[in-house]
């Protein structure tokens, strides 16, 4: 049976518990409606403007736009409608966003929660403290804008998961795993997570354990000690006190595929106004602001091709565990973890894209590694990992 998780509307949302009553709404934030409004609304009014030869005048030298009506595959029209449409959609989803929320109010005893959708009457229930399993951690990938960022939820998980109640949510894991065990300790409740071998329940009375220390008193430590066949996409080797872990490939999902159509569009437009260059620069009422354009889109887009085939590897040394990201002949770290403030490793499941990941958790935040990996491979590297630190 897939787990279901509850859907939240809050990218930084927190439910005080050190006065009672408490109270949080999980509501989109106002500020971000503001901003996508303000956004919308100035593509409108550029369509709309453009559209009626306030902005593009294709016989004045002065335009602030130069024609683009002898080079193929564009059209005015079509820019005109989409600037549009989509910043009709920016401000409709906006609004949209804000109608909707989720009210809680917390005695010390029970919850109280009342849900307003875009239709329909409010809905409302409440439900005891007593008849929670734990505090999940969790971690979503989300669209944030044009970026892709990390939602860090901790969340007071019931059997229904429309009754879970959300605790805290944000997109900086600063002290994430100080946070959720505040969350248990305050409320007398075990931390959870769903791993990709179930729920996994660690008592208040372990949590200031950490991972080598946990795994030895549970007597888990023999499952670590023999290691099954290393998949071949995976690349081992030992130099020095260096332990180098690399993937031989880059693991693409649904999202690469779109935006790489994206970006072969961009490519072959880009293409296109290289090779009408003469006649682009004829046109333009700027020759250096053409040329720093067509500089920067080209870095843009040689950097997002970078990007579409990064690859992923682990380096353990001097006592760490660093994750990096490969782009071709470019390296670049992206996460640093001390393995003695290391808590956990587990491979946990993301709802929004159905893949799973590997999640590094230690005492100040998670670091995620192989979001796009098949589990098999996860697994084996969570169990070698696990070796590394037990050695």
């Amino acid at each position: 049976m897939k787990q279901v998780f509850p859907k939240y509307m809050s990218h930084n949302y927190k439910l005080d518990l050190e006065n009672f009553p408490a109270k949080a709404n999980d509501r989109l934030s106002l500020k971000v409606v503001i901003s996508a409004v303000v956004v919308g609304l100035l593509m409108v009014l550029i369509g709309v403007l453009e559209m009626n030869n306030k902005l593009y005048m294709e016989q004045s030298a002065d335009s602030l736009f130069f024609t683009v009506d002898s080079l193929p595959f564009l059209s005015n029209i079509f820019v005109d409608y989409a600037f549009i449409i989509v910043g009709a959609s920016i401000v409709l989803w906006s609004l949209i966003s804000y109608i909707r929320y989720k009210k809680i109010y917390f005695n010390g005893r029970s919850f109280d929660v009342s849900f307003k959708g875009i239709f329909g009457e409010t809905e409302m229930f409440d439900e005891l403290l007593r008849n929670f399993r734990g505090v999940r951690m969790r971690v979503e990938f989300c669209q944030f804008g044009i970026l892709t960022k990390n939602k860090y939820i901790i969340e007071l998980e019931h059997i229904d998961a429309g009754k879970t109640i959300p605790l805290y949510i944000s997109t900086d894991n600063s002290g994430i795993y100080d946070i959720w065990r505040y969350y248990a300790k305050r409320l007398d409740k075990p931390t959870i997570v769903d791993s990709d071998e179930g729920l996994k329940v660690v008592e208040p009375k372990d949590l200031n354990k950490t991972l080598r220390d946990y795994i030895m008193s549970a007597g888990f430590s023999p499952s670590y000690v023999i290691l099954p066949p290393q998949p071949r996409i995976i690349k081992y080797y030992q130099k020095k006190e260096k332990i180098v872990l690399s993937v031989k490939k880059a693991f693409w999902d649904m999202y690469n595929t779109i935006a790489f159509v994206w970006w072969l569009a961009f490519s072959i437009f880009y293409a296109i106004a290289l090779y009408n260059y003469d006649k682009i620069s004829a046109m333009a009422n700027s020759q250096w602001k053409l040329n720093t354009g067509l500089v920067l889109l080209g870095l843009l887009l040689f950097i997002s091709m970078l990007w579409l085939f990064k690859r992923e590897k682990i380096v353990i040394k001097d006592g760490r565990i660093i994750l990096i990201y490969n782009f071709f002949f470019i390296s670049r770290k992206n996460e640093d973890v001390s393995i003695e403030q290391l808590k956990d490793i587990e491979v946990l499941h993301n709802p929004l894209s159905s893949r799973f990941y590997l999640a590094l958790i230690s005492q100040y935040k998670v670091a995620v590694f192989g979001s796009k990996m098949p589990l098999e491979y996860l697994r084996w590297i969570k169990k070698f990992l696990i070796r590394e630190i037990l050695k």
